[in-house]
């Protein structure tokens, strides 16, 4: 029964009908009819199933034995497989993967699970591809294996790989009952008799079975017993929530490893090796030799050894077999090998091509990634190809519905399904990341499969809802009627945010932050100007904000971009960087790039934008103590308001009117433009504008003598800088507070305004938190003393 033989050695490698089909080239029928007696099995189908299987000549030799039989006068009957003289031997199929590092967390999850579990268990661990779940399957099994000791069953289950030949329930439980051993003869040909055998002998032994890259739940459910002690540990690429649900499976999610256990992963791989040019991946330069495995050298200390293990696990992302590769490289080539880590270009598949081993295409990490990808329906294809464009690492659903031109809704399935086959995670609700890696080979297939136009479409998309939902920010904050650049009309697909309140808004900006200045960047690499118009919207949150380092990096950017759009665009680059300087106290440069926005918007014929600038450098002098210059500048802002037309501008030039005259030590002429200048912003809507405002009202009241008046508006001033999160105004009111508190008296309130304004001046580094500790100290002293104060 030579038929009969190969079904058994087919099913003893786990292999399906379709796999051998597309290894020896004969059809799935062909092969079924000769397994089922209904064909012979020839010597050349015999001796291609050996070759495929790796079996030697059995095959061939049991075809030739019978060739010979018939043809003797007393045919005898062809030979079978000896029986083993000892009965079937515990089955301990686990392969070989090599040693798992880390992950302890995950294997106590898994055995406190199993340890408050009575009947058959269910572990499902999933993760990306190359993350590790074989390997983890196995250390696991391989560790609960006493527990159980009827044997430890293994089945591919081929969801990824290089064949693409997904088993079939029904095949896989013909090798299970092999394994257990069933006699192929005895097996059940209906499939769905054959998954209940499996599940009745599963429930009447204690074993393991690790059921490796499964399609999904429906692919392994059918074979998991409802009774019984056997425990089936699942993996997949997808997320097996369906296990969970129905069988109480525990699912164990891998993600890459933490650095620190990514350390110590390379350096067990290395081994007690010396490594050329370990730090080598730290710098693009040729390192030192280094002895990999100790973390310390001979006198305890740490020496360079981590910090270029822990660069090249940065450049794999982390990811196990990433740095199982990139270690190989590093024994087998050293120096060039870590030079060409750290002299890379940051470019898409620039990192793939490195992590690749020359002759072994499926344990390179982009075909790794390639068979997640092949597996995804179309729409999720295009998905994964067209979110490698968003510029930042981690976006939100309303961002990726601009990059792939889709309502939120369907973009948050999109993501959704995504995230179930492990090629992006959710780092935190709604908020979605791919890795590093991954988004490198998302990159290649949006170049190979997408349409340059489609590309170049989903580009200008998320570039102009960044710019049009920042603007809707600087609304918020500036007021509707503020200075604006004209920026293009969003585009079909792109649904910018509109914010109910400022609270609303600069959440997002925070949560938003990195991805807003990666946008810069990327705008001013594909020739948008949103380059330069996005830090123009920006700059009031980074500002108020006190992010000042963020503020000059896309003020610089701005200022390249704006080059070759005209005198408005430099006008509003130099603004930003003037803006950026003055939060950073380097008022001398701040007044350079103050100085050359006003000739910009001049030039521009832009009356508003000028008026800014002025108000902005006018303050700027009386920061420096410049009081001429500060009352030339802000009489000429003055002048072009009255000009203009624009109520919004007019608002800014008497706020920046009243000031200086307070610097002027004028505060009776201050009082009647600010208070005008409080009801155009308060009709404007800048809350912003009407806390600083007020600040400088409540300072006129009482440099004139007002302390309670004065009191009353520093306390309105605060409750509006609270609003809009300015801990640097509210602190700037509570320190006048105080002193106007101590002029009439009030001791104990001043102290405690003093000591709010010291904690926020603190929280944000800022220089005038000495000016405050000074008046605090005095404060105190005259309180130690018994005066009033």
């Amino acid at each position: 029964m030579t038929g009969e033989h190969l079904r058994a050695l087919r099913v003893r490698r786990g292999w399906s009908l379709a796999r051998l089909s597309g290894q020896v080239h004969y059809s799935k029928s062909y092969l079924s009819r000769v397994e089922n007696g209904l064909r012979p099995l020839t010597l050349e189908l015999a001796e291609r199933c050996d070759r495929a299987m790796g079996s030697g000549d059995e095959l061939a030799r049991l075809v030739h034995d019978r060739l010979l039989s018939e043809q003797s006068d007393d045919a005898a009957a062809p030979p079978v497989p000896d029986e083993p003289r000892t009965g079937n031997p515990v089955p301990a199929q686990l392969p070989a993967v090599g040693r798992m590092w880390g992950r302890e967390a995950e294997i106590g999850r898994a055995r406190a699970f199993l340890d408050g579990h009575g009947g058959p268990a269910v572990i499902a661990v999933d993760g990306m591809g190359g993350v590790g779940k074989t390997t983890f399957a196995v250390a696991l099994a391989t560790g609960l294996a006493p527990s159980r000791p009827d044997g430890t069953l293994f089945a591919d289950l081929g969801a990824h790989g290089p064949s693409g030949n997904r088993a079939a329930p029904e095949e896989v439980a013909s090798g299970l009952l092999h394994a257990l051993g069933r006699p192929p003869q005895t097996v059940p040909v209906e499939p769905a008799e054959r998954m209940a055998l499996v599940r009745s002998m599963l429930a009447q032994r204690r074993v393991i079975v690790v059921l490796d890259d499964a399609a999904g739940a429906a692919q392994v459910a059918p074979l998991l017993p409802a009774v019984g002690d056997s425990l089936a540990i699942v993996t997949s690429r997808r997320r097996l929530t369906a296990l969970s649900v129905r069988h109480g499976a525990l699912r164990v999610g891998l993600e890459p490893l933490p650095v620190d256990e990514a350390v110590g992963f390379l350096r067990s791989a290395l081994g007690r090796r010396t490594v050329p040019g370990a730090r080598a991946a730290a710098a693009p330069r040729a390192g030192a030799t280094a002895a990999v495995p100790d973390a310390t050298d001979e006198t305890g200390e740490r020496d360079d050894t981590d910090a270029g293990l822990s660069a090249i696990a940065r450049y794999c992302g982390c990811l196990p077999l990433a740095m199982m590769i990139a270690a190989e490289h590093v024994i087998e080539w050293g120096d060039p090998f870590t030079a060409a880590l750290a002299g890379q270009p940051d470019t898409a598949g620039a990192r793939l091509d490195l992590l690749t081993v020359p002759g072994e295409n499926s344990t390179a990490v982009r075909s790794v990634f390639a068979w997640s990808y092949r597996a995804l329906p179309a729409d999720q294809a295009r998905a994964f190809r067209l979110l490698a464009l968003h510029p930042g690492a981690e976006t939100g659903v309303a961002a990726a519905a601009a990059v792939v031109g889709e309502p939120a809704a369907a973009a948050g399935r999109l993501l959704g399904e995504l995230r179930a086959a492990n090629l992006v995670m959710e780092v935190r609700p709604g908020r979605f990341r791919m890795h590093d890696l991954v988004r490198d080979y998302a990159r290649e297939c949006a170049r190979a499969d997408e349409p340059r136009e489609e590309l170049e479409a989903g580009t200008v998309r998320v570039l102009a809802w960044y710019a049009h939902s920042a603007e809707s920010v600087a609304d918020v904050l500036l007021g509707r009627a503020r200075h604006r650049v004209d920026t293009a009309a969003a585009p079909d697909g792109c649904v910018p945010l509109r914010f109910a309140s400022l609270t609303e808004a600069l959440e997002w900006c925070e949560a938003e932050r990195a991805n807003l200045k990666a946008c810069v960047e990327a705008a001013h690499t594909a020739g948008n100007p949103v380059a330069w118009q996005l830090p123009y919207a920006l700059w009031p949150f980074l500002y108020l904000r006190h992010h000042h380092g963020d503020l000059l990096s896309v003020g610089t950017v701005a200022r390249k971009a704006a080059e070759g759009d005209g005198p408005r665009a430099v006008a509003c680059a130099e603004s930003v960087l003037a803006a950026a300087r003055a939060g950073l106290r380097d008022h001398v440069r701040a007044d350079g790039h103050y100085r050359r926005a006003v000739e910009r918007f001049a030039a521009a014929g832009d009356a508003v934008g000028e008026i800014t600038a002025l108000v902005a450098y006018a303050m700027s002098c009386v920061r420096q103590r410049r009081d001429a210059e500060a009352d030339a500048r802000i009489a000429r802002a003055v002048e072009l308001s009255a000009g203009a037309g624009d109520t919004w501008g007019t608002g800014v030039a008497l706020t920046g009117l009243g000031e200086v005259l307070l610097a002027l030590g004028r505060p009776g002429q201050a009082v009647a433009p600010l208070e005008r200048a409080e009801q155009l912003h308060r009709a404007h809507g800048s809350l912003w504008f009407q806390a600083s405002t007020w600040t400088l009202i409540a300072t006129a009241h009482r440099d004139r003598g007002d302390h309670r008046r004065a009191e009353a508006c520093y306390g309105t001033a605060i409750g509006l800088h609270e609003r809009t999160g300015m801990r640097a105004g509210t602190a700037h009111a509570l320190h006048q507070l105080g002193i106007c508190l101590r002029a009439r008296g009030r001791a104990p309130q001043a102290r405690r305004a003093f000591r709010r304004a010291l904690e926020l001046y603190a929280s944000l580094q800022d220089p005038r938190e000495r000016t405050v500790g000074e008046s605090l100290a005095e404060a105190e002293a005259e309180a130690e003393a018994g005066r009033p104060g």
